[in-house]
């Protein structure tokens, strides 16, 4: 490896550029990533806003740029979350020639070792003079999904914020230098940070600062197809990065027929430039597992939004086949399949299977089996077979072909998505837990994805420091973190549902009211990308003290209820009668308690409380305020409402879609569902119990 790196740092300091303003001050450093586009990091650019700027390319000259795309969470002072630290950079004059640096297609995380790159301002005698800058630095430790930690082998200086981070093993980017490194205590020095580069995956809706410069509706997939052609076309030429790649450890076996080299890849990649993007999340991931006949496990929360990203996926577990380049080729085949019947790529799918055909034939027979027999798997969406179909108003059709009555609807409401239930398909667990020490209410958050098909539940982000958050400032503390979660999750067929954990108390916390990313730059309400949660999505409570475990009287009464029809409401607590818990624990298997007043009301804290104590897994109640002097006409109406809800179900299970359809049609000023707006759902669902918290909060 020593005698690549001249080569490949070659390569690297030709597409690092340096960002400044127009009057030549210094900002920062980025690093080309295709025809007219530069990568560099938001706090480098956020002060220009919309402004442009210049660019400086390797060979000192200096090009007009404005910022394209940013990500949402960037604030306008103050540090830059590593999750929203990523800027897209146009170049404003056409046909500029220069460099690109490789993205790597792998979203593992980075080798041991990375060279960071960069400008300075030199300083002293040389004045303003800027000077290029390169150091290897040993990979500390990852910091979660956004960044890794860099060792203190070199001194990073200020201004190389933004440049690129290349992994000598792969010779790719897989950063970009976020923060140099800082003295601590005691004169001891850590190491500096990187954000990672599979932070450009978000950028499928990012915020669009210079419109004008626009990628289309998916910029990552345009970028990316640029970056691939730019490299089909540039790498041709003697010493490319393919070149300098197939002498590197980190690109598979040695280049022999039966192994996959990095030519390989810059020919699939080509053929993947010319076809247009999955047109399902999941589809990808899929794939993948058809691939390894399902022997190998890729997490929901992996982003894989381009062909390529699936193609950096299969690097770990390559190993299971004999041959290195079957199950690329497997992978490779079962694309052109996906792609043959999408409009206008029949031609191009049709190149992607010839191009595999004739890499086939270089293998052999097994070849031949292994990927001329691969199929499609059955039309996937969450990860699960669907077995009906929408017809032309939305509404479910099952095999039998009787659509399903919409709920308490004077007229259908058109529903783009089918009546997925919690548990059918990935779901996203939004753990809340109240601060125990903070001196008003405020709660630490954890993310988790529930999938059937994964055992792994660990936690994917959170926040559990300090004195915790404010109710009100969680909707925007959790914004981009949920976003990112169900821009991985959902599919055009089903959105992701949301299982909000609360202490009992805190019920009436209304997380269906809560905006998505895409309200923070597009208020149109209209727009359905910028529904509240509730309307989009299922959004239902799951009670927090019943973590770690399953009671027997909640595992019982819960599959009592799940298999009864139809469901009678069981309201609590009766009108002019004695609150007692017998009425809740002798309730029968059919019956749902309803509850007209919130959680914060004393005696809707009590009702709970007996409900939960009796087993009940599900339960509905009025999380808005109750008339001062007892129930009254309005109570009366809220129970009768949500007692017809309940005898229009099927079922249990078909609670959380028919609430989310009443709260569509509230937000499309239906009258007729206007007393559903403070209905709220608990559907705690025994069958998947909730871990116990890792570790032991004790007294600072």
């Amino acid at each position: 490896m020593p005698d690549q790196i001249p080569r490949l740092d070659r390569l690297a300091r030709a597409a690092t550029a340096a960002i400044g303003a127009q009057d030549g001050k210094h900002w920062g450093s980025a690093g080309l990533v295709a025809p007219g586009w530069a990568l560099t990091a938001a706090h480098v650019v956020r002060a220009a806003g919309a402004a442009p700027y210049t660019v400086t390319l390797w060979n000192g000259r200096s090009i007009p740029a404005r910022t394209g795309y940013l990500l949402s969470g960037v604030p306008d002072s103050g540090p830059v979350p590593a999750e929203s630290d990523i800027a897209l950079v146009r170049l404003l004059e056409d046909d500029t020639d220069h460099a690109c640096v490789w993205l790597s297609d792998r979203g593992d995380p980075p080798s041991r070792e990375v060279r960071a790159y960069g400008w300075y301002v030199a300083g002293g005698k040389r004045g303003e003079e800027l000077l290029d800058w390169n150091g290897v630095c040993v990979v500390a430790g990852n910091d979660g999904p956004y960044s890794f930690r860099l060792g203190p082998q070199t001194e990073i200086p200020k201004g190389s914020s933004g440049g690129p981070v290349i992994d000598l093993s792969q010779g790719a980017l897989v950063g970009l230098t976020k923060a140099s490194r800082r003295t601590s205590e005691g004169d001891i020095k850590d190491g500096g940070r990187a954000v990672r580069s599979t932070l450009l995956r978000e950028f499928v809706s990012p915020v669009v600062v210079d419109p004008d410069h626009a990628l289309g509706p998916d910029p990552y997939h345009a970028l990316v197809c640029a970056h691939d052609r730019w490299h089909a076309e540039g790498d041709l030429l003697r010493d490319g990065w393919t070149d300098v790649q197939g002498e590197l450890p980190g690109n598979g076996l040695p280049d022999i027929t039966t192994s996959w080299s990095p030519g390989d890849r810059l020919e699939l990649f080509e053929l993947l430039a010319a076809l247009p993007a999955p047109d399902d999340p999941t589809l990808v991931r899929s794939l993948l597992r058809v691939v390894f006949h399902n022997h190998a496990k890729f997490p929901a929360i992996s982003a894989l939004r381009h062909w390529r990203d699936g193609h950096g996926e299969i690097h770990q577990y390559r190993m299971q086949f004999t041959i290195e380049a079957l199950p690329y080729l497997r992978y490779a085949k079962l694309v052109a399949l996906a792609v043959s019947s999408m409009p206008g790529a029949a031609s191009a799918a049709a190149d992607l299977d010839r191009w595999v055909g004739r890499r086939m034939r270089r293998l052999g027979l097994e070849a031949d089996v292994s990927v001329g027999e691969v199929a499609l798997p059955g039309r996937v969406d969450g990860d699960i077979t669907v077995q009906g179909e929408t017809n032309a108003m939305g509404i479910l059709v099952h095999s039998g072909g009787h659509a399903q009555d919409p709920p308490l609807a004077a007229e259908p409401v058109q529903v783009g998505i089918l009546d997925a239930r919690p548990g059918d398909g990935p779901s996203v667990l939004l753990e809340l837990e109240p601060a125990l020490w903070s001196p008003s209410v405020a709660f630490h958050w954890r993310l988790r994805v529930l999938d059937p098909e994964q055992d792994d539940d660990a936690v994917v982000d959170a926040d559990e420091n300090g004195d915790g958050v404010l109710p009100d400032d969680l909707p925007l503390r959790l914004q981009r973190p949920l976003a990112r979660l169900f821009l991985q999750l959902d599919t055009p067929e089903r959105y992701a549902p949301l299982e909000v954990v609360l202490p009992p108390e805190h019920f009436d916390l209304a997380v269906q009211r809560w905006l998505p990313q895409a309200a923070v730059t597009d208020l149109d309400l209209s727009d359905p990308a910028c529904w509240p949660l509730g309307v989009r999505r299922q959004v239902v409570v799951r009670d927090a003290s019943r973590r770690g475990g399953v009671d027997p009287l909640w595992e019982m009464r819960w599959k009592e209820t799940a298999a009864a029809a139809p469901l009678r409401a069981l309201r609590a607590p009766q009108p002019g009668r004695l609150l007692r818990r017998a009425g809740l624990a002798g309730a029968g298997p059919d019956q749902v308690p309803v509850v007209c007043r919130p959680a914060a009301d004393a005696t809707g804290r009590e009702v709970l409380r007996l409900a939960l104590e009796s087993g009940h897994g599900v339960f509905l109640w009025n999380a808005g305020p109750h008339p001062p002097n007892g129930c009254d006409e309005r109570c009366h109406s809220f129970s009768g409402n949500a007692a017809r809800l309940l005898a229009d179900a099927g079922s249990a299970a078909e609670l959380p879609e028919r609430l989310r359809v009443l709260r569509e049609r509230i937000h499309r000023r239906d009258p007729h569902a206007y007393w559903a707006k403070p209905l709220a759902l608990m559907y705690d669902d025994a069958d998947r119990p909730l871990a116990e918290p890792a570790g032991v909060l004790d007294a600072p």
